[in-house]
């Protein structure tokens, strides 16, 4: 793993293979939870991370590759880029299931993309120089 000069304190770079997963989730909860985070948040954080690695592993790069992946923690900041294709979690993907429907009925996936979006009190995100950076406040 190495650091990534960009400003935030804890930025680490980790394969983007699914077996760096576990590494990149310890890593974020130990750095929140000297940053002073609180249980609950750390736990959202792993939720969230999860589902950025997951995506980006599976979707992203269609599985196990030699790209990179890192993240990062600021505070109550979490950080996540990759070298993925462009893709915007607040503008893109299927759209939130509809809790009026029946579940039979429901398009398959989104739920992921509905955790990043709620389970921060922000989110940013951007596209530059090749790769995707997310941005989640935790607090």
């Amino acid at each position: 793993m190495d650091r990534k000069e960009t400003g935030v304190a804890h930025l680490l770079r980790f394969p983007a293979r699914l077996d760096a997963v576990p590494g990149a989730m310890s890593f974020a909860a130990m750095a929140l939870q000297q940053a002073g985070l609180g249980p609950s948040v750390v736990a959202r954080a792993e939720l969230i991370l999860e589902e950025l690695l997951r995506n980006s592993i599976l979707h992203g790069h269609g599985g196990d590759s030699a790209h990179s992946v890192w993240v990062g923690v600021e505070g109550a900041l979490l950080v996540y880029e990759d070298e993925a294709p462009a893709f915007d979690p607040l503008t893109q993907g299927p759209p939130p299931p509809d809790p009026v429907r029946p579940v039979e009925d429901q398009q398959v996936g989104g739920i992921g993309l509905l955790l990043i979006r709620q389970l921060g009190s922000a989110v940013a995100y951007r596209y530059s120089g090749g790769r995707n950076r997310i941005e989640i406040v935790l607090q």
